[in-house]
């Protein structure tokens, strides 16, 4: 367990709308941002800054109505790991950043999923 990456994921949102990720997707679950201070003495200091729990991806672009999504009432995103059995639950979420459609190839970019709680399953 926890060697498998990749294959087939899926994303759902609570209104039961579906999309279609492609290429990268990455989670900053940690919920915190750490940066680093020096003193004048030059002994160091750290600085947590909390930070939405976040998603981000591209997606192929299926014409979504992505002004209705950017002000969208906050809803839940599972995102689910075929492969690797993970689930990824972001509840009471909402969509940040300025999507791009790449009328290329399809692909829309620029969203973030944030969400002040998440959770893990494996299974």
């Amino acid at each position: 367990m926890g060697k498998d990456f990749g294959g087939r994921m899926l994303v759902r949102l609570s209104d039961g709308t579906t999309m279609s990720m492609r290429g990268t997707f990455s989670v900053n679950t940690a919920g915190q941002s750490n940066e680093a201070v020096t003193n004048q003495d030059g002994s160091s200091d750290r600085i947590g800054t909390p930070m939405p729990y976040r998603a981000s991806a591209t997606f192929r672009d299926d014409n979504a109505d992505l002004g209705a999504l950017m002000r969208s009432p906050r809803l839940n995103v599972t995102i689910f790991e075929e492969f690797s059995g993970v689930t990824h639950y972001f509840t009471n979420a909402f969509f940040t950043g300025d999507p791009e459609s790449n009328r290329l190839n399809g692909e829309l970019t620029n969203l973030t999923v944030n969400s002040e709680q998440y959770n893990r399953s494996t299974g």
